[in-house]
């Protein structure tokens, strides 16, 4: 990109902002983890509200170790998972709940695979199988019609293959995923029906260990490499050799956070390593680590609301309309007596939202008519929506009242051989007027509903149901990602400016919206690429956005601009007001043509903690895509005009030099000893003429001119005109 010149105003005095609390920094140490070996290859399940944290087991020992948390901070120890002698030496352990049951992969000492299972996600897990093969590193996928895919390491990169059952993997396929030697540590999400696959490469020992990722939208082949990649990687400094990560959504139910380890060396028995993790943002389809991170950062934003049944008995945060009697205990909300029945939240949520729910039957019978769901964007008894699971039909069945009046109910079939009295999931979310409800991860219906935000709750027709965690929080389909921090140094996406609309998040003075990346007055554009940027922003607009500077000092902050009219400038602002400098952009009377481009202010003073930038238009008119800060290294100025007739400081390394006046100059450029090995000019023969630096039998020159004005100009000359 090209570096336009600007002019910096600075103001050196910094005003220090109330700080954030923050609890965790990379890397992290945890209790009773492998000595000397550490946290390496993590794995987290979220399972009822609860995340189950599984690593690599130490070649020398049995067993592999959990432990669990309620934010992905906050760790405890939960013992041995599984103590089976196969787990010896257990790589990258892995666990996915399914109807009752959670099923470990692992693939000992690298050899091949073996599947455990158990019926709590802290064990005991018993060998369900013998080596299965399919090399190392393997990852499992449930795609939203039912169907397993199994992930592993190959040869040819990141192969994958169909699961008949939970505990048995047909051939491997190329996925095409691979960082052109070998590469593991692969993990699989989708997200608005795209596949994402990170995945590992570099030696386990070697600082560029890194992360990519690529996209498909096909489970088994066809990942394109993103073009930003590596999404993650650290060579230098307190955490390196980045990877082998995990992907999971954050508690706040819409975040993602990737979880990996670094390296810290050689332990006792392989590599020494220890857990980080780092905020996920999107932009697009484009996703973006902002990180690596290793100075304090923000906890995970917690939900709006949550019940984890702790208690005793139900909290006053519910209404208990129907008089239904009910018991709290072990982490679920039990019914008591067979019935129809529905809690809801004292709670409401917003226009947008997600929610979750987790349930089971608590007694099955063969009569039928027994159904168990749960209740969200609820008003009034008018204005609700329902989603609800029916036994008899093995079924998702939703409806929705507005108004009144009752829309329909919609059926989608679940996967055979459900069992309704083992825990299962629901999740709703909810984006303006589109609702998508989800089974156990598996979307199975969107509907397009005109619909507020209410209260959540759950239901029961003709059954006894016991239900568990249950939260909902103001965000959807990565809209936490506007309001999150950005680490300092690192990256700003300009669509990421805050929320809360008009005067607080952004001004805006169009009258009309050019683009509708985030559905409110920014104007936007969109690249090729599916990303999104800030289009016609201009004279007395301006964002704002969060950062958490890493550490007091100077930062070089990038501008990267389009479409910018002439004598455009762009002013930034720190917390309430304190000017950082003016980005002029000036000259550019065809900015259409141009494309992208980069200005930059020089050594910014930036407070260390949780502040707010604002960047607002002073004149002109811009397009804004990012800001991206770096540390400002001051370079020392260095020169010599040669005017004390030395050269000290100099050092020769080829030909001949003096000192003439002020002047530097080489003589006999051409005598300069050549090294070996490496290469020699066929001009550059020795001077002195015929008979010293060279003998020429021809009375004429093939090259048209004498010898010495071919090397004197430089000019080229077929080989068989001089030799050397």
């Amino acid at each position: 990109m090209l570096k336009r010149s600007i002019t910096v105003v600075l103001c050196m005095l910094l005003l220090i902002a109330p700080q954030a609390a923050f609890a965790y920094k990379n890397p992290t140490s945890l209790p009773d983890e492998w000595g000397q070996y550490g946290l390496g290859d993590p794995y987290v399940l979220k399972f009822n509200g609860t995340y189950y944290l599984y690593v690599s087991t130490r070649d020398t020992d049995i067993g592999v170790k959990v432990w669990s948390s309620p934010d992905l901070v906050h760790w405890n120890y939960g013992g041995l998972a599984a103590t089976d002698p196969v787990t010896k030496g257990a790589y990258a352990p892995e666990v996915v709940y399914w109807n009752g049951y959670f099923y470990m992969y692992t693939s000992p000492a690298g050899k091949g695979h073996y599947v455990l299972r158990s019926e709590s996600p802290t064990g005991p897990f018993t060998v369900q199988t013998g080596n299965l093969g399919h090399s190392i590193d393997g990852n499992v996928f449930i795609d939203d019609d039912g169907k397993w895919y199994f992930y592993h390491a190959g040869a040819e990169g990141i192969l994958a293959a169909t699961m008949p059952t939970p505990t048995s993997i047909g051939s491997s396929v190329n996925t095409g995923a691979n960082m052109n030697g070998w590469t593991e540590g692969s993990t699989l999400f989708k997200r608005d029906g795209k596949y994402y696959m990170t995945y590992t490469g570099n030696h386990v020992f070697s600082k560029g260990y890194r992360v990519d990722y690529a996209v498909s939208s096909n489970p088994l082949t066809g990942f394109v490499r993103d073009t930003d990649n590596p999404i993650l990687i650290s060579t230098e400094g307190p955490t390196v050799g980045l990877g082998h990560n995990t992907v999971v959504v954050g508690p706040n139910l819409d975040a993602r956070y990737i979880i990996y380890h670094n390296l810290e060396g050689k332990g006792i028995v392989g590599p020494l390593r220890h857990l980080g993790m780092d905020r996920i943002v999107f932009n697009g389809d484009k996703m973006s680590v902002l990180g690596p991170t290793a100075t304090e950062q923000p906890d995970p934003e917690m939900p709006d609301f949550e019940d984890r049944f702790n208690g005793t008995e139900l909290s006053p945060a519910w209404t208990n309309a129907d008089g239904v009697s009910w018991s709290v205990d072990s982490g679920l909300l039990r019914q008591q007596a067979v019935g129809t029945s529905r809690l809801l939240t004292t709670a409401a949520a917003g226009s947008s939202y997600t929610a979750e729910f987790n349930l089971q039957l608590a007694e099955s019978n063969n009569t039928g008519g027994q159904r168990l769901g749960v209740v969200f964007s609820y008003k009034d008894d008018n204005n609700f929506g329902t989603a609800l699971l029916d036994p008899a039909s093995n079924s998702l069945q939703t409806q929705f009242r507005v108004n009144g009046a009752d829309l329909g109910w919609v059926e989608s079939p679940l996967p055979e051989g459900y069992d309704y009295t083992k825990l299962h999931n629901i999740r709703v979310e909810k984006a303006g007027d589109t609702l998508k409800i989800y089974v156990d991860g598996m979307l199975k219906e969107t509907r397009s509903v005109m619909l507020g935000g209410g209260s959540i709750g759950y239901v029961t027709e003709n059954a006894k149901a016991n239900f568990g965690y249950v939260a909902f929080s103001n965000n959807v389909n990565g809209s936490s990602d506007y309001d999150a921090a950005k680490p300092v140094p690192g990256q700003v996406e300009a669509v990421h400016y805050l929320s809360g609309g008009e005067g607080v998040g952004y001004h805006d003075q169009t009258p009309g919206t050019i683009g509708d990346y985030r559905g409110d007055g920014v104007d936007t554009g969109k690249a090729d690429d599916s990303t999104s940027h800030v289009t016609a922003f201009e004279k007395d607009e301006w964002l704002q956005y969060r950062l958490n500077i890493a550490e007091t000092g100077k930062y070089d902050i990038d501008l990267s601009y389009a479409d910018a009219a002439l004598g455009s400038k762009v002013q930034l602002t720190l917390d309430d007001g304190q000017p950082l400098g003016e980005f002029e952009l000036t000259g550019d009377t065809n900015a259409a043509d141009v494309g992208w481009q980069t200005a930059q202010l020089n050594g910014v003073e930036l407070p260390a903690g949780e502040h707010s930038i604002k960047v607002a238009v002073v004149s002109g008119t811009i397009s804004m895509d990012k800001l991206t800060f770096h540390r400002h290294t001051d370079v020392p100025v260095l020169y010599d005009n040669f005017d004390d007739g030395q050269d000290d400081g100099w050092q020769r390394y080829e030909g001949f030099w003096s000192v003439k006046s002020d002047i530097a100059e080489e003589e006999q450029a051409y005598d300069a000893y050549h090294p070996i090995p490496g290469e020699i000019g066929t001009v550059h023969y020795i001077s002195g003429g015929e008979g010293v630096g060279y003998h020429e039998n021809t009375l004429q020159n093939i090259g048209g001119a004498s010898t010495e004005e071919i090397r004197s100009t430089f000019a080229p000359i077929p080989s068989a005109a001089v030799t050397t």
